[in-house]
């Protein structure tokens, strides 16, 4: 499989003329290491150092003498793979770069790690105001399709758009081009993002991959993250979870179903979302006056790992794509020069729209469906929202894996996943 070019990449390199630390954090199998140790070297064009503390013999040398082996290092990019696993490097790097700073000396350091309870810990504690934080995701949709010309959700965004002349354009694409975009699409809602899944071919393989994987999580990686003491009680608890994906999340529930106390699922949930396994979505407020459901709705993010947690036919159809959009969202969202939110939104009269994508001058209201052909009823939610705004000046989007982009209702466009989401090519 041939390198991917990953988009966080063009929003670090300025960063990293900016600020002296730069930390990635992400999943463990997300790429880190490929992204740091070759393709920002190759793109600054710098000579780097890099040094892994997953391997016990770096470990045991930073602690013998942290300070001399950071001084010591003199490329001009520095690349700390897996720091969490050595909470001591957080003063002496932070002395370092100090002094560099002081000298006026150009030296980077790239710190990675699979854990962010433990690493924006540290960078909270250590290196405030000194830290520039991203979140590598796994591969997303617009990375395996390629392309150069900006995604539909961006232009969408920025408000430079015509819909009625995408929908034209949408139609001269190719049925080679339409078959290859739905296809990795197919795979990707399928297999989910993680990159050893898209370097196997057989499926056997990228199963047994992802069942590895959850085991490492379970038995490795809440070691690095914190104490679980019966790790069969936190398997089932995540599987409890899992199997409500894309629902309001109700703890007490979760907990007289796992057999635990409420305070030890809202731990087990704490370990989850900052070990990238699960996102909690929040309700919008518009007013406090209004009453809306304040309990936050919980989604695992990645399909191959719902599926190896809970087994092909345990989740909702509509429930499995809705987690997938939203992973998507979640990608999208990154890219974006100010970086909107996401929320969800309910009313107590029954009004719901699957996502909100807000910014303080604008929103953008957007409902998710599983079928492949958009109806009017479909439209309803969004466009009762946006009537609820009053302004009429508002559009609002049905996300759904068919072929047509199409006004349902007014001013609410049934857009296609595999169209809005990539870049296209030009």
């Amino acid at each position: 499989m041939d390198l991917i070019n990953r988009s966080i990449l063009p929003l670090m390199i300025p960063r990293m003329r900016q600020d002296r630390i730069l930390a990635v954090t992400g999943a463990r199998q997300t790429g880190k290491t490929t992204l740091c140790e070759r393709q920002l070297p190759e793109n600054m064009q710098q000579a780097h150092a890099y040094i892994t503390f997953d391997d016990p013999e770096e470990r045991l040398r930073f602690q013998r003498s942290p300070l001399a082996v950071l001084e010591s290092l003199d490329a001009p990019l520095v690349i700390l793979d897996e720091v969490q696993k050595i909470p001591s490097l957080f003063d002496p790097l932070k002395v370092v770069a100090d002094n560099n700073a002081r000298k006026e000396r150009m030296q980077t350091f790239i710190l990675t790690g699979s854990s962010q309870l433990l690493l924006v810990k540290s960078i909270r504690e250590t290196l405030a105001g000194r830290t520039a934080l991203f979140n590598l995701h796994p591969f997303s949709l617009p990375e395996l399709l390629g392309g150069d010309k900006a995604p539909l959700l961006d232009r969408l965004w920025a408000g430079n758009v015509s819909l009625p002349d995408e929908a034209k354009r949408l139609l001269t694409l190719s049925p080679q081009e339409t078959r290859r975009m739905r296809t990795i699409r197919d795979l990707h809602r399928k297999w989910g993002g993680f990159p050893p899944v898209w370097q196997r071919e057989d499926e056997t393989d990228k199963i047994n991959w992802l069942k590895d994987y959850r085991k490492t999580y379970l038995e490795r990686d809440l070691t690095d993250a914190g104490q679980v003491a019966d790790l069969d009680a936190f398997a089932l608890t995540q599987k409890l979870l899992c199997a409500r994906t894309a629902s309001l999340l109700s703890v007490s529930e979760v907990a007289r179903d796992a057999g635990l106390a409420v305070n030890t699922v809202k731990r087990y949930i704490h370990l989850l979302s900052m070990t990238f396994q699960c996102v909690l979505l929040a309700p919008y407020y518009e007013n406090v006056g209004k009453r809306l459901i304040k309990s936050p709705k919980i989604y695992f993010t990645d399909p191959g790992v719902i599926r190896v947690i809970l087994g092909e036919r345990s989740v909702n159809e509509g429930a499995w794509y809705e987690s997938w959009v939203f992973s998507e969202l979640l990608k999208w969202r990154q890219r974006q020069p100010v970086e909107p939110e996401l929320f969800f939104y309910r009313t107590s009269g029954g009004l719901e729209v699957d996502f909100l994508i807000a910014a303080p001058d604008r929103l953008l209201p957007v409902e998710v469906k599983s079928h492949d052909r958009a109806t009017f009823a479909d439209g309803r939610s969004v466009e009762t929202f946006l009537k609820s705004r009053g302004d009429g000046s508002g559009i609002g989007l049905v996300i759904y894996p068919g072929n047509d982009i199409e006004e349902i209702r007014r001013n609410v466009w049934a857009v296609p996943d595999w169209y809005l989401f990539p870049f296209l090519k030009s």
